[in-house]
């Protein structure tokens, strides 16, 4: 549906005749431009002020091939460490509550 919204948003056709010419009542065609207008905005908003997220996925063969690496060890914490050791976090989150998260 965002695809539509994107299509009757660079289109002549207003809201209504777009909905008619798809099959979608007009409300469910204004949700989703409302929804389409709202995503563009949030990535104008990004790119200009070069807000970024951080792509998670990105870190996950890294991750896996620095685990591959290492020497079995037992489950406790101790196997994390050689991870932790070759990488700084990304991002370290602390809690109110003592617990630390740390995002590599």
């Amino acid at each position: 549906m965002l695809e539509h919204a994107a299509i009757q948003q660079s289109s002549v056709n207003t809201i209504l005749n777009y909905a008619k010419l798809i099959g979608v009542s007009r409300f469910k065609m204004q949700y989703w431009v409302r929804k389409y207008k709202a995503q563009q905005s949030t990535q104008d908003i990004e790119s200009s002020r070069s807000i970024k997220f951080i792509d998670l996925s990105s870190f996950q063969n890294q991750t896996q091939s620095v685990i591959a690496d290492s020497q079995p060890e037992s489950n406790d914490a101790a196997a994390i460490s050689p991870i932790q050791d070759k990488r700084l976090p990304q991002i370290t989150l602390s809690f109110p509550n003592g617990i630390c998260l740390k995002i590599y």
